[in-house]
């Protein structure tokens, strides 16, 4: 007599269940960008002066400006930013970068300008990408990713 085990040979069962990689901004490390295209738009109207010019125009300066904020999404809260890192494509619109305690990336610019031989010049397109490397760890999780902003001087 030949009788079932109880044991299923296939089972199929839909659980509606779905994995999928979280977002930025809701990963453990959580990052938010000025925008969803992670672009810096510089402006001459919204810059913090220069521009000027006197046989030769000086560049428009943007000071302090936030790349991107870094959250801890992680639920016992102790992700530690062990090494935060920037490249950059080598162009000269960037002045400085650097993570400051409030746990945002900022940075200085300097967009050109040209126009006048005196009085204020008009903004040239100009653009530039920088890579945000951080390394991050709390507890037994350990991150380590590299993100690109780009950075438009937007022409006026």
């Amino acid at each position: 007599m030949i009788g079932s085990s109880g044991a299923f040979d296939t089972q199929v069962a839909d659980r509606g269940v779905g994995i999928e990689t979280a977002d930025d901004a809701n990963a453990f490390l959580g990052l938010e960008y000025s925008n969803e295209a992670r672009t810096l738009e510089l402006a001459s109207d919204d810059s913090d002066g220069g521009g000027f010019c006197f046989l030769a125009c000086g560049p428009y300066e943007y000071t302090e400006r936030e790349l991107v904020e870094v959250k801890d999404n992680i639920p016992s809260g102790e992700l530690v930013v062990e090494e935060i890192s920037f490249e950059d494509d080598g162009d000269d619109i960037i002045d400085d970068l650097e993570y400051t305690d409030g746990n945002f990336v900022r940075g200085d610019f300097s967009c050109p300008a040209s126009g006048s031989l005196f009085g204020y010049g008009d903004q040239e397109d100009w653009s530039a990408t920088i890579t945000i490397g951080i390394e991050a760890s709390g507890g037994a999780v350990t991150i380590d990713l590299d993100r690109t902003v780009d950075i438009e001087c937007v022409g006026d």
